[in-house]
């Protein structure tokens, strides 16, 4: 019963955690937000916008995928600097160097790349008949995965104390049943909102159209802030976890 009151707890926590990152980092979630709207604007040049086909057609271009790219990787260098400020306010950690701290923080991002790649590019991986298939795969390879490697990623980017994602995995332990619905429900709000406005943006104009993207922009932002934050409030349920185990050992051992 306690942990479900703490789940709850925490799913409120992680969306009011998200608006005090964009207070704590305004920097890091303006360039975010902007680069959206910048990316927004290309789609816009190249007709994105202009209708349903028009969509399907230029998804590919290029000048488009390569502000997506940059998007991309902005998303993970946020959550980066996201879980370096919460995780040293909650668990009173020391945080290692910046430079030390990136490096360990860089498989993951790397990881999460290419499976973004190798969902986007599916076509050029296998045969049109097979692309639906390969993209929910992974995809939902990837939702189950995630709670997994929570541990380690909060640890990669402040103090390392996680060597690898199994010594995640098994620190998770029982808790992966309340850590991926948590997961889910954190981000599926926002995730839904943000494909919505951009079906709504085609065949709009003019402010109607401005004011959607505009709106679109600033929920990639609380995005970027929300998962990291229920990141580190996941790694959090490990380190009481682990805390109660030492104490019920001591207790034991003791005369």
């Amino acid at each position: 019963m306690i942990w479900l009151r703490r789940f709850f707890a925490d799913m409120i926590g992680s969306y009011l955690d998200s608006l005090r990152a964009l207070g704590a980092l305004p920097w890091l979630f303006a360039a975010i937000v902007l680069w959206e709207f910048a990316q927004h604007v290309v789609e816009v040049r190249i007709g994105m916008f202009e209708s349903r086909d028009m969509a399907r057609l230029t998804n590919d271009n290029g000048l488009r995928m390569a502000f997506g790219w940059i998007k991309m990787t902005s998303i993970y260098v946020g959550a980066f600097f996201v879980i370096r400020h919460f995780a040293s306010q909650r668990e009173g950690r020391v945080l290692a160097p910046l430079g030390t701290a990136a490096l360990r923080f860089l498989p993951y991002v790397l990881y999460a790349l290419v499976v973004f790649a190798a969902m986007f590019y599916a076509r050029a991986l296998v045969p049109e008949v097979h692309v639906t298939a390969l993209r929910s795969a992974l995809g939902l390879g990837q939702l189950l995965i995630e709670p997994l490697l929570m541990t380690w990623v909060v640890a990669a980017a402040t103090d390392g104390h996680v060597a690898n994602p199994l010594v995640s995995a098994r620190r998770l332990g029982w808790l992966y049943g309340l850590a991926l619905p948590l997961y889910i429900l954190t981000r599926l709000p926002f995730g839904l909102l943000h494909q919505q406005l951009n079906t709504l943006s085609i065949g709009e104009a003019g402010i109607q159209l401005w004011g959607l993207l505009a709106l679109d922009s600033l929920v990639v932002g609380l995005i970027v802030a929300i998962s990291p934050s229920a990141m580190v409030r996941i790694a959090h349920w490990t380190e009481l976890r682990q805390a109660g185990a030492k104490t019920r050992e001591t207790a034991v051992v003791s005369p």
